[in-house]
């Protein structure tokens, strides 16, 4: 089984970026369908647990991470949505990706 986790940390207070939105697609070229949906918990965090077939370790997957509803109370708020594409090669491997989020900026690595 593979893992996909993230963090979000709110950069403007030094929070949790609780109840934001996740959408993971698998893509293919224009089109792309939906591999998983989720909110982030109280501490920020997104954890989930799959298989994961060869055909999705030879895809390409993108990250839609929904910061505008959670920034809707702040005037300087310009990005909307945050989009990541990437590859999860390993069917039992852990990917977590960690993001540092604001209104106008955020920063992603690949932890491992």
């Amino acid at each position: 089984m593979a893992i996909f986790s993230t963090h979000l940390l709110n950069s403007m207070n030094g929070s949790h970026a609780n109840n934001v939105e996740i959408i993971i697609y698998k893509t293919n070229g224009m089109d792309r369908t939906i591999f998983l949906e989720a909110f982030t918990d109280e501490g920020g965090r997104m954890h989930k647990e799959f298989s994961l077939s060869k055909d999705d370790c030879d895809g390409d997957f993108e990250m839609i991470i929904k910061t505008g509803n959670y920034f809707n109370n702040n005037d300087n708020n310009i990005i909307n949505e945050i989009s990541i594409k990437f590859k999860m090669k390993d069917p039992q491997k852990k990917y977590h990706m960690p993001l540092i989020i604001s209104p106008n900026s955020y920063s992603v690595w690949w932890s491992k």
